[in-house]
C-alpha cells in the first residue's frame, strides 16, 4: 500500500485519503463520523467512533490527527478510565515515537489497522482493571525512553 505522506502536507489533506481511511474504518462495523470539519483539510482530521455491543462495548472513541505530528493520532477514550497508560492529556498511550513501524500505526496503514491498535489497548485496560497486570508489552516510560521493535526488544 503507498504511503500516504506528503512531502509538503499531511496526509490527511487529501480528500481520498480522508475517505478511504472512514471507509476502512467503517469496514469493520462500527459507526465513525468525521467531526469538527475544519475549513481547510490541513488544518486536521477529527473522528468519532461510537461504542460496539461486540467490538467496542463501554467506550466512545475520539481520534484526531493534527497538521503538527500527522504520524502521531491523538486518541482518548470516553467510557470507564483507567490511568494506566494514558498520557498526561488523559489520551491513550498506544505507542511510542520511536517503536518501529510494526508496533506502531503508520500513514499508508489502513484505518482497520489503527482501529484494531486501539481496541486491543482498551481491552488490555479492562484486564488491568481486573487483574492489576498490564496484559501486553510495554516499554520503560519517560520523555528519553526507548521504543521497541516488533519482537520486543528495546531500541533507540
Amino acid at each position: 500500500m503507498g504511503s500516504l505522506q506528503s512531502a509538503h502536507r499531511p496526509w490527511f489533506a487529501r480528500p481520498l485519503a480522508r475517505t478511504r481511511i472512514l471507509d476502512e474504518m467503517r469496514s469493520t462495523g462500527l459507526d465513525v463520523h468525521e467531526v469538527e470539519k475544519p475549513v481547510a483539510f490541513e488544518q486536521g482530521l477529527s473522528l468519532l467512533v461510537y461504542p460496539h455491543i461486540r467490538i467496542l462495548p463501554s467506550h466512545s472513541v475520539r481520534i484526531a490527527f493534527s497538521p503538527e505530528d500527522p504520524e502521531m493520532p491523538c486518541v482518548h477514550a470516553k467510557g470507564p478510565d483507567c490511568p494506566a497508560h494514558r498520557n498526561p492529556d488523559g489520551s491513550l498511550c498506544l505507542w511510542y515515537p520511536k517503536d518501529s513501524a510494526a508496533r506502531r500505526w503508520c500513514p499508508g496503514d489502513s484505518g482497520v489497522q489503527l482501529l484494531a491498535i486501539i481496541v486491543r489497548h482498551l481491552r488490555w485496560e479492562v484486564e488491568y482493571q481486573r487483574t492489576g497486570s498490564w496484559p501486553g508489552f510495554e516499554a520503560p516510560h519517560g520523555y528519553v525512553s526507548p521504543g521497541l521493535d516488533e519482537r520486543d526488544n528495546i531500541v533507540g
